[in-house]
């Protein structure tokens, strides 16, 4: 089996997966011309859409009651800072998402056909396929974090076992999953929108290549329509950005907080070698590695095709041709991918980087910290 056709098959595994648990509340179908398409799940049954996000609003309840009242229980004043400042960062980051559904849910469905329509009709110009290896590891990778989230209800096994614990444990866990839900569909996202780049780029390497002038013609035909799926792409990624962009920021925010609140912990505990801790810790540097990459390689492909734009000019040496190409490349310019939170900084390795030195230096200044307190 292929990279590609394995990386399909755990998509739609982890498509089914969180379709299973209420996450997504949309499914897909084949369209009257044997497309795949989505479809709203309660399109026709609003009183069903109403009730399961009443529903989704009993895990955030019961985890908001049980973790406030531990918060209140303890007893240095940092550690009360650190987690009342992630539960007040994780209700609207919980939200979020029932937020899109209700306020978001026909246009991100409409825009999300679109998108999957792009692919078709890409996948017409030439032979397609959905990655390689490279491709194929980073799924596996957060694949492997969903399946970590899963194997984290096991966690009950070392609590006191009660009906109250289990519940307050799978409701946790419930709450981490949906708040990690829009960093992983952004993710799915951009590592196929970094696949499509590549696939275009591929073909317009290859359409620039000069031909005689009977197959010039053909060849200038799949270049135009090669130009029309990058305009399309803008024109459907600029929306989707502006809706998941604070929720965006929020997920990851949270991510990078948990660490924070995981590693004060198993400081203060003086104690290192929690299995659980870790995981934990190590599970959110790589949600946040693979994001970071599948931007990055999404952005590199773009940039990618500013290096073949002169190429393309010999083609054809006609005025609506170099017009044509003209009006490509000011689209280009003008609709720059980019993937920049709240405006404020853009997503890129580097800044990932800049994270995880900084991450490290707040654990050596937690680790004086302690020292110290223990000292007096």
């Amino acid at each position: 089996m292929s990279a590609s056709k394995l990386s399909v098959g755990i998509l739609r595994g982890m498509y089914l997966y969180a379709r299973y648990i209420g996450l997504l509340w949309f499914r897909l179908r084949k369209s009257k011309n044997n497309n795949i398409m989505m479809e709203e799940s309660w399109s026709n049954r609003s009183g069903w859409k109403w009730l399961t996000i009443i529903i989704q609003f009993l895990p955030l309840c019961i985890h908001g009651y049980t973790y406030s009242s531990w918060i209140w229980n303890r007893d240095i004043a940092i550690q009360k800072m650190l987690h009342l400042t992630r539960l007040l960062f994780l209700i609207p980051c919980y939200m979020s998402m029932m937020f899109i559904r209700v306020y978001h849910g026909p246009e991100v469905t409409k825009l999300a056909n679109r998108y999957l329509d792009i692919f078709c009709e890409e996948k017409f110009l030439g032979k397609w396929k959905f990655g390689g290896g490279k491709e194929l590891f980073l799924i596996f990778l957060s694949l492997s974090c969903q399946v970590h989230e899963i194997v984290f209800l096991l966690g009950i096994f070392q609590w006191k076992v009660s009906i109250e614990n289990m519940i307050a444990w799978v409701s946790y866990t419930y709450v981490v999953i949906l708040c990690n839900a829009i960093l992983r569909i952004s993710f799915i996202m951009y590592l196929s929108l970094g696949i499509l780049y590549k696939n275009l780029n591929t073909k317009l390497r290859f359409g620039s290549r000069v031909r005689p002038k009977v197959l010039r013609i053909k060849q200038g035909i799949r270049l135009k329509k090669t130009f029309k799926l990058f305009r399309e792409i803008s024109d459907v990624l600029t929306p989707l950005q502006k809706i998941f962009n604070v929720h965006l920021f929020l997920s990851a925010f949270l991510i990078l907080l948990q660490m924070v609140v995981m590693s004060y912990k198993m400081i203060q505990d003086l104690n290192f070698t929690s299995f659980w801790v870790w995981s934990l810790f190590f599970k959110g540097m790589i949600e946040l590695l693979i994001f970071s990459l599948a931007i990055q390689e999404a952005a590199n492909q773009f940039r990618a095709i500013r290096n073949i734009n002169l190429d393309i000019y010999f083609v054809s040496k006609s005025k609506e041709w170099i017009k044509t190409v003209e009006m490509f490349v000011i689209n280009l310019n003008l609709n720059e991918f980019r993937v920049r939170l709240l405006g404020l900084f853009d997503v890129t390795n580097k800044l990932y980087l800049v994270l995880v030195s900084g991450m490290v230096c707040y654990l050596v200044f937690i680790v004086q910290f302690v020292i110290k307190i223990r000292r007096i």
